[in-house]
């Protein structure tokens, strides 16, 4: 089964170009999106997560075309996936609502949101600052923080740049794993940036590597 096929795509942001000729993200595995700084990971999240359009090509996410033009469309196929952005904004809330605001915006249960907030919280070792405003945090909090809010809406693609970024070494691998066992026992496709090797050869089925805007399809990681 297919996540994403992307063909002939082609992306502009002013005087960058990104291109996937033939790109196939199959359901349920992880793929790690790799190359040096400025090569175009974020711009190919972009495109995934249905936030830019490319200007030529055709993406198809599952078995449907994706319906830019068509809001309604467009919108439940997005609220299928969950996008953590290289730079994540949190509200001026305390930290279990910035979490819960999306499963609220979803009309989630409010016993659901309240259950599904606190295994995240407490996945993430985040308890402790459970009623402290976000905006009062460190960097490496406010990563966690804004990875819980991505991790708790149980979405069937996740789309993580850069996700340990900041994070303190010693939460970096609990972090992992908890990103590893959701796509093991939900079947959660992930992709993600990332500028370690290692990182990418311990977390990922496959690699996609960008080199001069070109995303090319690359050996599987160690979890084969």
């Amino acid at each position: 089964m297919t996540a994403y096929h992307l063909e002939q795509v082609e992306g502009r942001w002013g005087d960058f170009v990104l291109r996937a000729d033939e790109l196939q993200i199959e359901r349920g595995k992880v793929y790690a999106v790799t190359g040096p700084n400025g090569c175009g990971k974020t711009s190919l999240l972009q495109v995934l997560s249905l936030l830019d359009r490319p200007v030529d090509g055709r993406v198809r996410f599952g078995n449907e075309a994706v319906s830019y033009d068509d809001r309604g469309a467009w919108l439940g196929q997005r609220r299928r996936m969950a996008y953590l952005m290289q730079h994540p904004y949190l509200f001026n809330m305390d930290v279990r609502d910035n979490i819960a605001y999306g499963l609220r915006l979803r009309h989630a249960p409010a016993g659901e949101v309240r259950r599904r907030v606190q295994e995240v919280m407490e996945r993430l070792a985040l308890e402790p600052f459970a009623r402290r405003n976000a905006h009062t945090l460190s960097g490496g909090e406010t990563q966690r923080v804004a990875l819980a809010r991505t991790l708790v809406l149980a979405a069937d693609v996740m789309l993580l740049d850069e996700f340990t970024a900041g994070i303190d070494q010693q939460y970096v691998e609990m972090v992992e794993a908890y990103v590893r066992e959701l796509n093991d026992t939900r079947g959660t496709t992930v992709v993600f940036s990332t500028h370690s090797a290692s990182q990418a050869e311990r977390m990922a089925d496959h690699s996609l590597t960008i080199c001069d805007g070109l995303v090319r399809a690359c050996d599987a990681g160690s979890r084969r």
